[in-house]
Formats: structure tokens, C-alpha cells, sequence
């Protein structure tokens, strides 16, 4: 979570990698703002349309955007809560330092050790996943909770996954469903090699199906504590450290 303001009032939003668009949930002040328009969107579970409205500014920190077009909810949709999306991180630098709780924005310096960054239409950011056997593509979100590995992609590389009973997921449009869980015995991201944890089984066929490049997992929360991360949003480079275990 972190701390911004809208036009100078206080909000706290998820910090979100996983969302090209930041969003606000509906306030006295909020509810002010006449649409824009409205936008389709898809979650993981479920499609929504999006209502789109103008704010004089949002700033987060080093984070800023002026004006800014933000995705406005509704307060009684499930799930809603305010979301800091990749449209005031995409531009620049960002380490993500997990052991300290922190983030930090345009540290000076490059990164010692880089791999290639992908952002798409959407400004999803992609790394690469190495199992023994290939490279995955996935999207790494800081929003989502668990690590959600395609079902397909699962059903095609067994070896590396142990199942592990279920869990209830809840996507961004708020619609839940129960899903099959398993352990990922082996994974390394950037060089790093992560301890086996627990992930999520989904179909992503319909979310891919809207996106220009498919992904076969989308890395969480379980995944993303592991280690640091540092992002060059800008040159597409991410470089990848790990010092403590969790």
C-alpha cells in the first residue's frame, strides 16, 4: 500500500503493476468529476465496463501525473479499492525493495545485472520464467495476491508443479472463484533461483484472448517477496537480487 494524494486529498491505493490504469474508488469529491467515457476491461474471472473521468492531478511521492485519467469504481462493486496503476510508474525507475517495505523511485546509478523488459498495449510489464525445460512469459503484478500459473501451461509441464488443495480467488472486477492450488517446485526469474511456494491454477485462455501477447502466469504476491526487484521502466531492463528468504 502507499500514500498519494488526489488534488491535494489524501488516498491510500494498492500499489498495481498488474493494471495499465490507475483506479479510484467513488468519494463525495470523486463522484464530482462527469465521465469521460466508458472502457472495457477484462479481470481474471470476468470481463467489466469502466467508467473513465479526469483528475487534476495524482501523485504518489516521486509519482505524478497532471492531469490524470483514472478509472472511477463504484463503491458498492465487490472488491473495489483504490489502485495505483502502471500509467505513473511506466516512465520511470522503480526498485521494489520487499526485506524493507519500501520503493524506492529514480535511484541513481544503472542496474548491475539487467534482462529484458516487455511492456505491452497495456502497459503490462512481462519477465521471463525459466523452468528446467523453457522460458514462460508472465506479467508481474503487484496486485495480485498468489502467483497464477495457466492451467494449460500446467497440464503441459507437470513436473514442475505438486498439487496443494484450493483457494478462493478474487479478480479485479470482484467476481470470485475457487481454484486448484499447487506448489511450484522450481523456478528462476533474472538469474535467481526461487524456493518452492504455492501458486493458483487458472484458465487465462480468456484474458490472453484480449491480450496481444499470452501470458502463462501472472507472478504475485508468493513469488514476488522472495527477492528485490528493480525495474528501469523507461529502458525496459529489470534486474533481480535476493538476499533473505521468506
Amino acid at each position: 500500500m502507499v500514500d498519494g494524494t488526489v488534488d491535494g486529498r489524501s488516498y491510500r491505493c494498492l500499489l498495481d503493476t498488474g493494471t495499465g490504469r490507475t483506479h479510484i474508488v467513488a468519494d463525495d469529491f470523486i463522484s464530482e468529476f462527469a465521465p469521460l467515457r466508458q472502457i472495457a476491461s477484462s479481470g481474471v474471472f470476468a470481463p467489466s465496463n469502466d467508467v473513465l473521468i479526469q483528475l487534476p492531478d495524482v501523485t504518489v511521492g516521486a509519482l505524478s501525473r497532471r492531469p490524470c485519467e483514472v478509472v472511477r469504481l463504484d463503491v458498492g462493486q465487490p472488491g473495489a479499492r483504490n489502485l495505483l496503476g502502471m500509467d505513473l510508474m511506466k516512465t520511470h525507475r522503480c526498485d521494489f525493495l520487499f526485506d524493507d517495505g519500501r520503493l524506492v523511485i529514480d535511484s541513481p546509478g544503472q542496474l548491475e545485472t539487467s534482462h529484458d523488459l516487455h511492456l505491452d498495449d497495456a502497459d503490462h510489464p512481462y519477465v521471463g520464467v525459466r523452468f528446467p525445460e523453457l522460458t514462460a512469459q508472465a506479467v508481474w503484478d503487484t496486485g495480485a495476491g498468489i502467483t497464477i500459473v495457466d492451467r494449460g501451461f500446467l497440464a503441459t509441464h507437470p513436473d514442475s508443479f505438486h498439487e496443494f488443495g484450493s483457494s478462493t480467488g478474487t479478480d479485479a472486477t470482484g467476481a470470485q472463484v475457487e481454484t486448484p492450488t499447487f506448489v511450484v517446485s522450481e523456478m528462476t526469474i533474472g538469474g535467481v533461483r526461487f524456493s518452492p511456494h504455492r501458486v493458483a491454477a487458472v484458465d487465462l485462455a480468456p484474458a490472453n484472448a484480449t491480450l496481444a501477447r499470452p501470458m502463462d502466469l501472472i507472478l504475485g504476491f508468493t513469488t514476488l517477496v522472495q527477492a528485490n526487484w528493480h525495474f528501469d521502466f523507461s529502458r525496459q531492463a529489470v534486474g533481480v537480487t535476493r538476499g533473505f528468504d521468506r
